[in-house]
């Protein structure tokens, strides 16, 4: 018996909800079917055991903020995540709410495939000590809170100068990530199996300072060369986590090795996903 871990968004009804759906889906299906702790008490039952450590496949019902979570927690696991979409379709949660139950009957009946993305290990250095070693699977961005100045970014890989930017911050993002902040702040769409790393300032003070593509078997270090605590500089890691920066810090990302393992269906393929969220060709 397939054990299946069951996570959702948090104050959700509709993700709730739908969460008693797949629930009793996979009890008729002879799933063990684990659940996060806000599920159970939604549903007054007693927690379970863990479900991020006996989980073998996790069921994400949310959005793509919902799904990044998870492979956060996952990440040293690389446990096969399917991701289903409360609303519009999302460019990680590709599943919608209409599909869900025919997702998992394909589920069942294994017609998936097993989509393997590239993450990146994102580390904070402060002199010596290391303030937070953490996985990402779309961007690492530094950026200046709303009254800060342009901030001064070094940038160096491999320990080859690249340049300073002067903006109002930098996205180092994956292939994945670069459909999320990458692309809004006018970034290179960048297909999920190209090995990349993309660079891309952030209103740069020098209009000839463009994106940069790096091949992903190079190691990038960022450089705060300006900025003081009350300057609100942060460093915020897949949108789900921020920490404050000084001058002197230093950031250093390569990629990781763990992988996000999504679960995707043939009938939805990743350019389709683009068509539907960029309206391509309305």
């Amino acid at each position: 018996m397939m054990v299946v871990g069951l996570v959702c968004k948090k104050d959700d009804p509709e993700a709730l909800t739908l969460s008693a759906r797949v629930t009793q889906w996979a009890k008729d299906n002879k799933f063990d079917c684990l659940m996060e702790d806000h599920i159970a008490d939604f549903f007054q039952q007693e927690h379970t055991c863990d479900v991020w450590e006996k989980s073998e496949l996790f069921i994400a019902i949310g959005g793509d903020g919902t799904l990044l979570r998870v492979l956060r927690m996952l990440a040293p696991r690389e446990a096969p995540i399917l991701g289903i979409h409360m609303g519009y379709l999302g460019f990680l949660t590709e599943v919608t709410e209409d599909e869900v139950f025919e997702a998992l009957d394909a589920l069942k009946n294994g017609r998936y495939i097993r989509d393997e993305r590239i993450m990146f290990e994102a580390t904070l250095l402060r002199g010596d000590d290391v303030i937070t070693t953490q996985h990402i699977l779309n961007d690492v961005v530094i950026t200046k809170g709303a009254l800060a100045r342009i901030i001064d970014i070094e940038v160096c890989t491999d320990s080859t100068y690249i340049t300073t930017f002067r903006a109002d911050g930098l996205i180092v993002s994956t292939p994945t990530g670069s459909t999320a902040y990458n692309l809004a702040a006018g970034g290179p769409i960048v297909h999920p199996h190209v090995p990349a790393m993309i660079l891309n300032p952030i209103c740069p003070h020098v209009l000839s300072n463009r994106s940069i593509v790096l091949p992903d078997l190079q190691e990038v270090t960022m450089i705060v060369k300006s900025g003081k605590a009350s300057d609100n500089i942060y460093l915020t890691l897949d949108g789900q986590m921020g920490f404050p920066l000084r001058a002197g810090d230093r950031i250093r990302v390569k990629r990781s090795t763990f992988k996000a393992i999504m679960l995707r269906f043939p009938q939805r393929d990743y350019f389709k996903v683009l068509r539907s969220k960029l309206k391509w060709q309305e």
